[in-house]
């Protein structure tokens, strides 16, 4: 189809998205691929845009539960998800620093879960940015794969469902919202660019 458009690479996703609102990880990985194929030249600036964008989107939620901005990969105070701006360090030491800093949060209990997984989104995104490729395998799903490999986009769907999808405390309308706005929005501006 020659008058094909990134959009409509991205909407042809929107049937993957599941009855519980996941689009699963091997989906989220054949995207990046097809639209790298589609543009023709390697992607990975577009994937960490579009990283960014769901970090900031989900960035209230970790406001929420706390005031501070993360030592490392906060978004800047002029970020939205249009221009999805974070503070990166290029050192990998702050980066574990920031890690820990994280799994320390997670120790104030479950009411504190989505707004670290709002957290581990902007960390996931300078890891990304830092070491310039996938983690993970990308047939795995979430459930096998260490939770340090997963990408930004999973954790910014648990921050805003309130809980991973195998997780009874996890919203699958607002999960479903959620990768609806990374299809028919954020995808679609980040690979256009």
């Amino acid at each position: 189809m020659p008058d094909r458009t990134v959009g409509d690479i991205c909407r042809q996703y929107l049937e993957g998205v599941s009855a519980e609102g996941e689009l699963e990880h091997s989906l989220r990985r054949r995207l990046h691929a097809e639209l790298q194929q589609f543009a023709g030249h390697d992607q990975w600036r577009s994937y960490v845009a579009l990283s960014a964008a769901c970090a900031v989107k989900v960035w209230p939620v970790w406001r929420s539960r706390f005031t501070e901005d993360l030592p490392f990969a906060s978004p800047r105070p002029d970020a939205t998800v249009e221009s999805p701006v974070l503070s990166l360090t290029e050192h990998r030491s702050e980066l574990n620093s920031l890690n820990t800093f994280l799994d320390n949060k997670m120790l104030l209990g479950p009411a504190y879960f989505p707004a670290v997984a709002a957290g581990l989104a902007c960390w996931a995104v300078n890891r990304d940015a830092l070491v310039g490729e996938f983690s993970a395998d990308p047939e795995l799903s979430e459930m096998d794969m260490d939770s340090e490999d997963w990408d930004p986009s999973f954790f910014a769907s648990v921050a805003m469902a309130g809980g991973a999808v195998w997780e009874e405390s996890g919203d699958s309308e607002k999960r479903r919202e959620f990768w609806h706005w990374y299809l028919e929005d954020a995808a679609p501006r980040a690979y256009a660019l």
